[in-house]
């Protein structure tokens, strides 16, 4: 199996600075819209402890859609009606409580990042866990809490009284599978403050695939795949870039004589190798 959170060969710091080890794990609700014209209409979150692994201090509110209708699909996934909304405060007053952490965590970081526009370090949850499970069944929130499997008996009260999809609910799931992550990959560190250097940037990169999820290779393990379709996939105009970056990777790992390196075409060279 390929090694996708490789030890560092690097010498830590002789003089450390102290990282906080607290990271809040959030995760929204919305209208649903195209992000331009979007709403938040329910935040929740909760801090993990990365050190000791504690989770606590949970939050939630719902926000004024301002006039945003909220689409039928968002409806039947999270559940949220109007009736509930009524009297909600405004995005901006309603996050105030949630914007104060240095790190934020989310199971798709890309999306609550866009939608909550909050300074500091965010961590993609989701493809951490490609890297930390890749051969996981598959990698949505309630695939990974159901096949890694994760535990979730520590967490059951603040769960009392919530469902899949709601905003707390999602964030002290997502926030177990943190923990879960960064057990399995920060023992490869030299410290915390390595852990989430490397987290952060695995988490700005395109999804490093264990799978690929299209074509007549759809299902087969990245490590399987044919040169020659790897390399289509890295030519053909218009793939999706969690394709073409694995195809990349993969072909690097290979030796593959001609493929180019990953800093010639998304920046510096993937701290997974």
């Amino acid at each position: 199996m390929i090694d996708l959170f490789a030890p560092s060969d690097s010498t830590p710091s002789l003089f450390p600075e102290q990282t906080p080890p607290i990271v809040r794990v959030i995760d929204t609700e919305t209208a649903g819209q195209r992000l331009e014209e979007d709403a938040v209409i329910e935040i929740g979150s909760v801090d993990l402890d990365l050190l000791t692994g504690a989770i606590g201090n949970p939050m939630q509110s719902f926000c004024d859609p301002a006039g945003v209708a909220i689409t039928a699909g968002a409806r039947g996934v999270h559940h949220i009606t109007d009736a509930m909304l009524e009297g909600a405060p405004s995005l901006t007053d309603a996050a105030k409580p949630f914007r104060t952490a240095s790190t934020y965590a989310a199971q798709r970081a890309a999306f609550d990042r866009s939608r909550l526009c909050f300074a500091g370090r965010w961590l993609c949850t989701h493809k951490l866990a490609l890297r930390a499970f890749p051969n996981v069944r598959a990698h949505g929130l309630q695939s990974l809490v159901k096949y890694v499997p994760l535990d979730l008996s520590p967490v059951e009260p603040m769960l009392a009284g919530l469902n899949p999809h709601r905003a707390l609910y999602d964030a002290v799931c997502t926030a177990v599978l943190l923990r879960q992550i960064a057990a399995v990959l920060m023992p490869r560190c030299h410290d915390l403050a390595d852990f989430l250097a490397r987290a952060e940037r695995v988490s700005n990169e395109p999804a490093l695939l264990a799978k690929l999820r299209f074509g007549r290779h759809k299902g087969r393990p990245i490590a399987d795949v044919p040169d020659d379709y790897l390399d289509w996939l890295i030519r053909e105009p218009g793939m999706h870039p969690d394709a073409a970056f694995t195809a990349k990777h993969q072909l690097q790992l290979r030796g593959v004589r001609g493929a180019r390196p990953l800093a010639e075409v998304d920046g510096p060279a993937s701290v997974l190798r």
